[in-house]
């Protein structure tokens, strides 16, 4: 089975773990009092994706029409890796507003992971459909920098018979210049990286960094770039400045534990990004909580606590029930 992307969603995303886990544990039983007046958006980046679908649900009974509705409950699906369900849910919302570049973008990706999850005859059909979606995107709205990064990825990583092309890579990395910069010299690393260049693509990379002032999230890149390298030490280290610079504790937090998870390296630094997000972090639709919770079990679990693992897995489920990973983690660990 081809993958038609590098990764259009690189992550996989206290107070002490008893305290702060067992805190995430008790929102369902404070929570639904809160839900009523939370819009499902703020609901799904703060984990409680049960109550952001129940919400979306039940405004869609009463407005079936409303696409903003279905596009929302298509990106708290595609969280949850439902691929059908969030496919399904994106199409509603395209279908109904087709001039809309979010949603067709947000289709593309919806289009894109299923793929990744099918087999290859299947998902031949849908790196098409992604391919049409991305193009979308960018025709509908020139501005948009994530449609072209994405559509970016797609060329360089699709077969020519399935219009990929870093050529046309490189003409999406010119338009976005005009826009920001950094982004173009991502998308040049990219290309440089698929080539095998991998010295003009670590140039690419911190000149993207340089111009975005050395933010948390180019640092990342960064490290991303040294992992693909096998370079670990210099990876580790790149993460520990970008957690050290990220004052907001925002969502790279979270990519760069995954990241260390990945690679194996430095799991108690991981375990502390992971509660830093947790407990202080600037929430977003890129880290909703209950990804974050999960993976912190999958990062106690390789670190030898079970308990302290099986915990974090209760915490992610209890919010985001159709999320199977944990639920699969626990019948594993015989809870």
């Amino acid at each position: 089975m081809f993958n038609p992307f590098y990764s259009l969603n690189p992550k996989f995303y206290r107070r002490g773990i008893l305290a702060g886990v067992m805190a995430t544990l008790i929102v369902p039983i404070l929570g639904f009092a809160q839900a009523a007046s939370e819009s499902p958006l703020n609901l799904f980046i703060n984990g409680q994706a049960d109550a952001a679908v129940r919400s979306l649900r039940s405004s869609l009974n009463s407005n079936p029409s409303d696409a903003q509705q279905h596009n929302l409950l298509c990106r708290v699906q595609y969280a949850e890796e439902r691929w059908d369900a969030a496919v399904s849910e994106c199409e509603r919302a395209a279908n109904l507003d087709p001039k809309n570049a979010t949603y067709q973008l947000w289709l593309g990706r919806a289009y894109g992971e299923k793929a990744e999850h099918s087999s290859w005859l299947t998902a031949i059909g849908l790196a098409k459909k992604t391919h049409i979606a991305f193009e979308k995107a960018v025709q509908l709205d020139p501005q948009n920098v994530q449609a072209h990064s994405d559509l970016s990825e797609y060329y360089i990583e699709a077969p020519g018979f399935l219009g990929g092309g870093t050529d046309k890579a490189a003409a999406q990395a010119n338009i976005v210049e005009k826009i920001e910069p950094a982004r173009a010299h991502w998308i040049r690393a990219r290309i440089a990286e698929h080539q095998n260049r991998n010295s003009d693509a670590e140039t690419e990379y911190k000149r993207a960094l340089a111009l975005d002032m050395n933010s948390p999230r180019r640092l990342f890149d960064l490290a991303s770039f040294y992992r693909r390298a096998n370079r670990l030490d210099e990876l580790e280290a790149t993460i520990q400045r970008s957690a050290q610079l990220n004052t907001k504790n925002d969502s790279t937090l979270v990519d760069s534990a995954a990241l260390l998870l990945r690679v194996g390296r430095n799991l108690p630094l991981a375990a502390t990004l992971l509660r830093r997000y947790i407990d202080q972090g600037t929430k977003s639709e890129d880290a909703p909580l209950f990804q974050a919770q999960h993976l912190l079990g999958q990062i106690l679990e390789k670190s030898g606590d079970v308990q302290g693992a099986k915990l974090a897995y209760l915490a992610a489920r209890s919010e985001a029930s159709e999320f199977a990973p944990p639920n699969a983690a626990l019948k594993r660990l015989g809870a």
